[in-house]
């Protein structure tokens, strides 16, 4: 099936309930016979889950070794994501190697690997905030298109799958890539959704939004702390006091919904995204690809890694066995008490412009502005009836062509 850059605007606001409902994540979908399961059923086989009680505390405690490794259900603090799995975190965008997180480095400076870029000599009362993620205006920067938040990877393959832009052979190249997909293939599928007009940022639906992806593990906070209950209202997935959000400083240190009936259930885009590539690199190479994840990236358990985890501020749980409930859900201590740590050699992250080497980016054609020329005057018949101003269409239509970033197209999917 031959899907245009025009494609995108099926994903506008007033797509039909039907593609609507064919493009959500969170429900089995069929299209042209191509059957994907229920994303968090592949997060579980990606990620085999311990045992926990009513309270989310783990049963039982057994080895962990690549192929018998169990990861934590109960999941609401990212502060030991990196580290081992007995800790209840989960891999980082760098451990996946998601390749458009745009990692900041591990050189000492507040907040790193995250997508954060503070100064190198910023102090660390330095708000998250005032340390920007890289955007860029141009897809042919040399930091290439940028951050790029992984729901929206998430939700273009699962669509490019689902409308069969890419053939399998296509999608992988395992020398290079191993069990993920090639990053100039996920690449031309974002775009295909969500492409770019040239010279300017691109503005990424929220995960929670049909044109996003409707990712269903998200959470968000909106209602407040006190009100951790469906239906939620769009914010942040983090779960922060009043006190907290009055500071500015980084909301990432608070807790993932811990109450109610959703207690435990957030899960990050970027481990749903490497999930769905585990079980298409199983189906595509199952003599070299598992369909766990641990098991084709054994490294991470290994005692020599350099981690990837990103330093918290003091918390309120300290005192707390870091392996239990009870300190994963502590809140930021006020006044904010953080510091970055040291430089960390050797550690993996996902460099902005190591990504855009890999993507086969042409420059965007530049074009003369069009000629105006006089219009017929109203008695001339063949002149047409102005239309009245309107806002935004009901119903998209094709897009007048525009400068935007073009890339070089293979495979099933072609130039427009």
């Amino acid at each position: 099936m031959k899907i245009t850059l025009a494609a995108a605007a099926l994903i506008a606001a007033s797509t039909s309930a039907s593609v609507i409902s064919a493009r959500k994540l969170n429900e089995t979908s069929t299209t042209n016979n191509k059957t994907l399961p229920e994303i968090n059923s592949l997060i579980n086989i990606a990620f085999p889950m311990w045992e926990v009680d009513e309270n989310g505390t783990r049963v039982e405690t057994k080895s962990c070794t690549p192929d018998s490794c169990e990861w934590n259900p109960f999941y609401v603090t990212k502060r030991y994501d990196g580290l081992h799995p007995d800790f209840g975190g989960h891999p980082t965008d760098n451990d996946v190697k998601y390749a458009f997180y745009a990692s900041s480095p591990f050189e000492g400076q507040p907040y790193p690997g995250t997508n954060h870029h503070c100064p190198l000599d910023a102090l660390d009362d330095i708000k998250a905030g005032d340390c920007p993620k890289i955007e860029t205006l141009s897809d042919t920067d040399p930091k290439g298109p940028g951050h790029i938040p992984p729901h929206i990877s998430l939700a273009s393959l699962t669509w490019g799958i689902e409308e069969k832009l890419f053939s399998t052979e296509e999608m992988f190249d395992y020398d290079s890539h191993k069990c993920r997909v090639s990053p100039d293939v996920l690449f031309k599928m974002v775009r295909n959704y969500f492409p770019r007009t040239e010279g300017e940022k691109v503005e990424y639906p929220k995960p929670i939004v049909p044109e996003g992806g409707d990712y269903q593990y998200e959470f968000p906070s909106g209602n407040g702390l006190d009100n951790q209950a469906p239906p939620y209202a769009a914010g942040s997935p983090h779960w922060c006091t009043n006190e907290m959000l009055a500071t500015g400083h980084w909301d990432g240190a608070c807790p993932y919904i811990f109450e109610g009936p959703d207690a435990g259930k957030y899960r990050h885009p970027h481990i749903a995204l490497s999930a769905l590539e585990a079980y298409l690199a199983n189906q595509a190479m199952p003599e070299k690809c598992a369909t766990t994840w641990l098991e084709n990236n054994p490294d991470f358990i290994d005692p020599g890694r350099v981690s990837t985890n990103t330093p918290f501020p003091v918390m309120s749980n300290d005192n707390a066995d870091p392996k239990m409930v009870e300190n994963w859900i502590g809140q930021p201590v006020l006044p904010w008490n953080y510091t970055s740590g040291g430089a960390r050699p050797g550690a993996v992250v996902m460099v902005a412009e190591d990504t855009a080497k890999l993507l086969v980016i042409v420059a965007a054609p530049v074009t003369d502005a069009p000629t105006v020329t006089d219009a017929p005057t109203p008695a001339d018949p063949a002149a047409p009836t102005p239309a009245e101003p309107t806002a935004k269409p009901t119903a998209p239509a094709e897009p007048a062509p525009t400068p935007s970033s073009a890339f070089a197209m293979s495979g099933s999917v072609a130039a427009a």
